[in-house]
């Protein structure tokens, strides 16, 4: 029975203009290993901090890569974990959302890599896979996912708020997980938003028919157990989870990745269509000169959030 490590995190939860990105993470390892153990047993192939002319993935707080290595940071880390076929790179993301989303969204993460080199991509791969071979790891799973507008806020209109609709979409990940690897001893480490401490009643109902039993709740750590025959599953919710969690980390950086990329979309859409239009990010600090620039017209609407 292999031990499967994986992390769920988030990225885009306070802009008023884009999707909300989550994603989910996951590595078999050896019995016996800690959420970071990674970093330490990987170290020859993965780091925690971006240098120029980097040859080593870097799995590390998405927001800090982002602004070190930007977007191509994060395609040789996420294409060298394990998501190469026959040298050729292909797509490490899947993205959904609700049925109705702008027509600026591709809905999908296709080409990739764009900012990196195969021949790049490839050597960092190489390397990586010889680390996980020598460890006993092997990439399993990584799966992000865009919750476009429209859906983000018809969850506001039936009542609920940012960390609300957040932890539905969390949910969605930690049943996916529970279902892939219902063969396997799971762990699962997911970033906590919000001042919620106790998830034994989310928990009960994502699994009606398993039994949640509830080890510790509180500020710094909510833990459970949920029993099941093919092995346990354990489920911790934990502030800041992507500086101490491997797969946390490495989620953030799918989750970053996709909301990041969905953004370029936007800008290239609407740039097209208005001169002298310049990005936005979507935050509220920028998002009002953009949205003054727009000014209500191709559909704008429907790329706003309500909260």
């Amino acid at each position: 029975m292999a031990f499967i490590v994986a992390g769920i995190d988030e990225a885009g939860l306070g802009p008023v203009v884009g999707p909300l990105a989550t994603a989910s993470a996951a590595l078999a390892v050896p019995r016996g290993w800690r959420p970071d153990s990674p970093w330490e047993r990987l170290a020859a192939g993965v780091d925690r901090t971006w240098r120029k002319g980097e040859r080593r993935a870097v799995v590390s707080d998405s927001k800090v890569l982002y602004r070190t290595g930007g977007l191509a940071a994060m395609e040789l880390t996420l294409g060298a974990l394990g998501w190469l076929t026959e040298g050729r790179a292909v797509p490490v993301l899947t993205v959904c959302g609700g049925d109705e989303a702008h027509p600026c969204y591709s809905r999908g993460i296709d080409p990739f890599p764009v900012h990196v080199g195969l021949d790049d991509m490839a050597l960092v791969h190489t390397r990586v896979r010889g680390c996980c071979d020598g460890a006993g790891v092997e990439p399993v799973h990584l799966e992000a996912a865009l919750l476009f507008e429209p859906a983000l806020n018809k969850r506001y209109a039936d009542g609920l708020n940012k960390n609300g609709a957040l932890l539905m979409e969390t949910g969605r990940h930690i049943v996916r997980l529970v279902e892939r690897f219902a063969g396997e001893r799971l762990l699962v480490v997911v970033d906590k938003q919000g001042g919620r401490n106790d998830y034994l009643p989310f928990l009960t109902g994502l699994f009606p028919g398993l039994w949640v039993r509830e080890m510790e709740a509180g500020a710094e750590s909510s833990r459970y157990i949920l029993k099941r025959s093919g092995g346990d599953a354990e489920i911790i919710f934990r502030p800041k989870a992507d500086r101490d969690s491997f797969v946390t980390a490495l989620a953030s950086l799918a989750a970053k990745y996709a909301r990041e990329r969905a953004m370029a979309e936007l800008n290239a859409w609407f740039c097209a269509r208005i001169a002298d239009l310049k990005p936005t990010a979507g935050y509220p600090g920028d998002v009002k000169r953009w949205l003054d620039a727009v000014a209500g017209r191709f559909g704008v609407e429907m790329v706003i959030r309500e909260r």
